[in-house]
């Protein structure tokens, strides 16, 4: 009997020893990654905050940068559902006023459909397609440009993402035409917009610059008025329709930057797109899934 004990005695010190040398290693592992790790200074990374638009014409330099939209709560609106439906057919009207529009445009709408949308300006904060397209325009290089954007008030260094509470309304008529517009939350202002109408049709079918420049003059003329700030209207590219006289499926494009002077003398620039079937204004970017 004392020779059993004996022999289970040296058997379970053997597999101790074998357990020890097994789990050792690890152990030793580990504690030596939590000691380096505690030695490593951490940085601390805080979250960036969203800044919301203060005015309107923030809300529109937003837009004319690269972000995208997420669906918002409509607790979060300063603006009723109706609100945004009165100025979005004042809107129309005053479009009717400067034949951006027919002139019956108000009276015939037979849909109104709006939600509440949430911008947010994404990581690249500088649009250099835009950038470069105005200095193509106005004589000046592109770095030239560029380092005027930089060196202005708008691209001072933060880690805030800016965002703006606006409305996506879309608008159809009877005649089947539509507008699709984005309105301001706290001024009511639209800040994009795209149109499609068979006067826009027409007029890209021809591909006549004269009458797409007097289009984008009316346009530059009616968003002068509507913001109450100097506006002109800059071409940029013009791609006519059709390649031959028997390929009849290109595409037509002609695009405009309609640029806006502030009182400090700030220069917000927005794209004008006249497409085949439609006209943008402002930028129209991604949209991604509603905010938890």
């Amino acid at each position: 009997m004392k020779k059993f004990l004996i022999t289970c005695f040296y058997l379970a010190l053997t597999l101790a020893v074998c357990a020890a040398s097994f789990l050792l290693p690890s152990a030793l592992n580990t504690y030596q990654d939590r000691q380096i790790f505690a030695k490593i200074e951490h940085t601390a990374m805080d979250p960036p905050e969203l800044a919301y638009s203060t005015s309107l014409y923030d809300t529109l330099r937003l837009l004319c940068g690269p972000h995208y939209f997420v669906d918002y709560p409509s607790t979060g609106s300063k603006r009723t559902n109706e609100e945004i439906h009165t100025a979005a057919a004042d809107l129309i009207e005053k479009l009717s006023e400067y034949n951006i529009v027919s002139a019956d445009a108000k009276s015939h709408i037979s849909n109104y459909t709006s939600s509440l949308q949430l911008a947010i300006e994404s990581e690249n904060r500088l649009s250099d397609d835009i950038n470069i397209a105005g200095s193509a325009q106005s004589g000046g290089s592109a770095a030239e440009t560029k380092a005027e954007a930089e060196s202005g008030p708008a691209s001072e260094e933060s880690s805030d993402i800016a965002t703006a509470v606006v409305w996506l309304c879309s608008v159809t008529f009877d005649s089947g035409y539509w507008i699709s517009l984005r309105m301001d939350d706290k001024t009511g202002k639209a800040v994009s917009l795209s149109i499609c109408t068979e006067r826009i049709q027409m007029m890209a079918s021809t591909g006549c610059e004269p009458e797409l420049d007097a289009f984008a003059s009316s346009v530059a003329a009616f968003l002068e008025d509507y913001f109450e700030l100097p506006a002109n209207a800059q071409k940029v590219n013009i791609v006519h329709p059709y390649l031959s006289l028997y390929d009849k499926s290109s595409s037509f494009e002609a695009s405009y930057l309609i640029q806006l002077k502030e009182e400090n003398g700030t220069v917000i620039q927005l794209p004008l797109h006249i497409y085949a079937e439609s006209v943008t204004l402002g930028a129209y970017s991604s949209y991604r899934t509603p905010l938890s």
